[in-house]
């Protein structure tokens, strides 16, 4: 009965470990400069924490938002100027016809 616990106990732990490995993957992806932390913590060899998957993600949340640059300018959203340069704000209209 033991050795059933014992293996399900490893099974988690594998299970956990591969969750952890798919979250680091999916965070490189979409940040690379990501991988050199989670390489960084691999050097280290840090004992496992229960909420280890929670802790490695908040991590790689913060470096995220560190590393984050200011948002860039706003573009120039002005109207672009007629060709011809600039005309009246109305054009006269001749009077049309005669008398009667």
């Amino acid at each position: 009965m033991l050795s059933a616990i014992a293996r399900a106990d490893e099974a988690a732990e594998a299970i956990q470990r591969e969750l952890i490995q798919r979250d680091r993957q999916s965070a490189e992806f979409s940040h690379p400069g990501l991988r050199g932390v989670d390489a960084a913590r691999d050097q280290a060899h840090l004992p496992g924490r229960p909420d280890e998957r929670d802790a490695q993600r908040r991590e790689r949340d913060a470096e995220v938002y560190s590393e984050r640059q200011a948002p860039p300018p706003a573009p120039d959203a002005r109207p672009l100027p007629l060709p011809g340069g600039q005309g009246h704000g109305v054009d006269p209209i001749p009077v049309q016809g005669g008398s009667r």
